[in-house]
């Protein structure tokens, strides 16, 4: 069954429309919503599909654009577990061609994410045209297999296009607040006395990550460290020292950037964009059990171009992690190369390049 055509003028007439698709996670639903703002600048609406239990939830409503949630979940566990999930899968198609039905859209987007597949398998049985992001340097199961049926593939490292067949590198989707973050009013606005060390681990947190953090900087220290350690962890964390802050989670993360004279981190590909974007030295400590050792690789990408400076989740203790921060903060040289390394990476036009894209695309689609 196809889509129906638009023969009505008022309805030829209306902003194109794109159905963006996926999330779960902050790395996927995020550079989701800087391509659904994209758009938006551009005259044309942006719907999402995504998980009830994914990030999405929240963000997408929060930034005023439509969600249709499904529910999914991992396709992992024991075979009935297994077979629970390809029941709902199967019955996420069949809503996701109706979402479509209903709004037309000329185009989709897949960025990753339980609820990317079943939109790409219904607009692909419904002759929509599917865009995929890929925002890691290892695409993961759901991106490579829907990689195989999508009209373009864009990654946002070089290394990803190795896995994905014809795909082209545009860089990762980045919220335009970090681009404009200014240290200054960072500092003042923040409350926060320099030097500024922070410490995050993406937003699901990262517990060893955390808890070396908390021992190595728990005590006192002549400088700040913010640590914002995730909903998961939080509970579990405090310190004495009182230039060491904890906080659960930040909606304005980029503030804690711009503040920051040096940053430790996961190797999430969101979490490093943000970092090159405001552009300052980091430690990155890629997250070992990330499929395809993915985090790895995109820790490597920054690293070998002297964007950043790599430590292996097995060397983090207390001892070296204060030891790597003070090094860094005693060494102006190196911090300032490590930062321009890293603003020299951003990608700031990723998201209007992936949203021409899609309006391209959907503009092909009309005039058929």
């Amino acid at each position: 069954m196809s889509v129906p055509e638009r023969s009505n003028p008022a309805e030829a007439a209306r902003p194109p429309r794109v159905l963006i698709a996926g999330g779960g996670t902050g790395g996927h639903a995020i550079p989701g919503l800087c391509v659904a703002s994209s758009l938006r600048s551009m005259g044309a609406q942006a719907h999402f599909v995504g998980s009830r239990s994914g990030i999405e939830a929240a963000l997408v409503p929060k930034a005023g654009f439509p969600l249709h949630t499904l529910n999914l979940t991992a396709f992992a566990g024991n075979p009935l577990a297994r077979a629970c999930a390809a029941t709902l899968f199967l019955r996420a198609i069949r809503i996701c061609r109706r979402i479509i039905q209903r709004i037309q859209p000329g185009a989709v987007l897949g960025v990753g994410g339980y609820a990317s597949a079943p939109a790409v398998v219904a607009a692909r049985t419904l002759g929509v045209p599917t865009l995929l992001h890929e925002q890691n340097s290892v695409p993961g199961r759901v991106n490579r297999a829907a990689g195989r049926v999508v009209r373009e593939t864009l990654v946002t490292f070089p290394h990803a296009a190795e896995y994905l067949g014809g795909a082209e590198t545009v860089g990762m989707p980045t919220r335009p607040e970090f681009f404009g973050a200014s240290r200054a009013e960072a500092l003042a606005g923040l409350g926060l006395e320099p030097p500024v060390v922070l410490v995050f681990g993406g937003s699901g947190g990262a517990l060893k990550l955390n808890l070396a953090a908390v021992e190595a900087f728990g005590g006192a220290t002549p400088y700040t460290v913010v640590q914002v350690a995730g909903r998961r962890d939080f509970g579990r964390l405090s310190t004495g020292n009182p230039r060491h802050v904890i906080l659960e989670y930040v909606d304005d993360i980029w503030r804690y950037l711009a503040a920051a004279d040096v940053v430790v981190s996961r190797a999430g590909a969101g979490s490093l964009f943000d970092i090159a974007a405001v552009g300052r030295a980091a430690v990155l400590v890629p997250f070992p059990f990330a499929t395809g050792d993915h985090q790895l690789h995109n820790a490597r990408y920054f690293t070998e171009k002297g964007a950043g400076e790599l430590m292996m989740d097995a060397e983090v203790t207390a001892g070296s992690l204060k030891r790597r921060v003070e090094a860094l903060l005693d060494d102006d040289e190196r911090r300032g190369a490590l930062a321009r390394g890293m603003a020299a990476l951003a990608t700031p036009g990723a998201a209007d390049s992936v949203a021409r894209r899609l309006l391209r695309t959907a503009g092909e689609e009309d005039r058929r």
